[in-house]
C-alpha cells in the first residue's frame, strides 16, 4: 500500500489520533488492516488518508478489573489465544481461533472485528452474548456504553469521532459456546454463527447472532422466550422449547445475500444452530 506521507499519520497516543482526525476528517482509523485494505482494493471506498492506531500502547492491554476482564481494541486474535487471562473466556478464544489463517490472526484486531463492514466475523456475536461494555474516547472525554448500542451508532453521520479503547467482559458462571457454519472447516469466513451464554444463577439467556443482519445482533425475543420457558429449578429443557427458540431467533433475523449464501439459507442455519446450542447447554 503506497500512501503519500501527508495522508498517513502514525499515532502513538489517543490524543494524537484524535487530533489527526480533526486535520483529516475523512481519514480512516486503521490497525491491522485485514478488512480495510482488501475493501479499498475492491473499490468499496477510497479514504482520504489513514490514521494508524497500531503503536498506541493502551490499546494493547488485557487485564482483570473490578468489572471483569478488559480487552484492548488493539489486541490481535493471536494475542487472545495466548494470553493466560483469556483462559476464563473459552468462547472468545474459540472465536479468535476461527478467525482466518495464522497470518490473519497475527494482524486482525478486536476493534477491527467489531467495526468491520463484513458480517462473517465470529467475535462480535460472542461479545454481544457476553454483554460486553465498550470503552470509548473522543475529544469530549471518555465514555462507556453497551457494545450493541455502540456498534449500531458507529456509522451514523454527524457523530463526533470516537476511538474504541477496548471492551470489558463480565465473568459468566455458566454455559457459553459458539456454533458456526462456514464454506470449509477450520478458520475462515462464517456464513452464519450463534453465540450463547446462560447464567443459571440469574436465570438469563443471551444469544448473539452473526450473518443475521448487516452487523452482529442480539436475538432479544428468543432470549426472553427461553428465560420464561426453561425449567430453571430442574435445570432442564424440553424439545419443543429448543425448537421454538431456534424458530424465534431465525424469524427476527434479516440476513444479507452474498456469494456465500442466500438469506433463506442463513435463516435456516440460524434456526438449526440456535436449537442445537440450547440443547447442548442442557445436556
Amino acid at each position: 500500500m503506497n500512501v503519500p506521507p501527508s495522508m498517513f499519520v502514525q499515532a502513538t497516543t489517543l490524543a494524537d489520533a484524535l487530533q489527526a482526525q480533526l486535520r483529516l476528517p475523512n481519514a480512516r482509523f486503521i490497525a491491522g488492516g485485514t478488512t480495510t485494505i482488501p475493501d479499498q482494493n475492491l473499490g468499496r471506498f477510497q479514504p482520504e488518508g489513514y490514521i494508524s492506531l497500531r503503536r498506541i500502547p493502551c490499546l494493547k492491554r488485557i487485564e482483570e478489573t473490578a468489572d471483569g476482564l478488559f480487552i484492548g481494541a488493539g489486541c490481535t486474535m493471536a494475542e487472545l489465544l495466548t494470553n493466560p487471562l483469556l483462559e476464563s473466556q473459552p468462547m472468545i478464544r474459540l472465536a479468535a481461533r476461527t478467525t482466518g489463517t495464522r497470518q490473519m490472526r497475527s494482524r486482525s484486531t478486536v476493534g477491527g472485528n467489531l467495526f468491520t463492514t463484513r458480517t462473517d466475523r465470529t467475535l462480535p456475536p460472542c461479545l454481544l452474548a457476553l454483554e460486553a461494555v465498550a470503552h470509548l474516547v473522543s475529544n469530549s472525554g471518555e465514555s462507556r456504553r453497551d457494545l450493541g448500542e455502540t456498534m449500531s451508532a458507529h456509522r451514523k453521520r454527524g457523530r463526533e469521532p470516537e476511538i474504541l479503547v477496548g471492551v470489558t467482559v463480565s465473568r459468566v458462571r455458566g454455559f457459553q459456546d459458539l456454533m458456526r457454519i462456514a464454506p470449509r472447516n477450520g478458520g475462515g469466513s462464517a456464513i452464519a454463527c450463534v453465540a450463547l451464554c446462560i447464567d443459571p444463577r440469574h436465570k438469563s439467556v443471551r444469544l448473539g447472532l452473526g450473518g443475521a443482519g448487516t452487523r452482529a445482533m442480539r436475538a432479544l425475543q428468543a432470549e426472553q422466550f427461553a428465560e420464561k420457558a426453561i425449567d430453571w429449578a430442574g435445570n432442564s429443557l424440553d424439545a419443543a422449547t429448543a425448537v421454538a427458540f431456534g424458530e424465534i431467533a431465525a424469524d427476527h433475523a434479516n440476513p444479507p445475500v452474498d456469494a456465500m449464501g442466500s438469506a433463506a439459507y442463513r435463516r435456516h442455519a440460524i434456526k438449526v444452530m440456535a436449537r442445537r446450542i440450547l440443547e447442548e447447554a442442557f445436556g
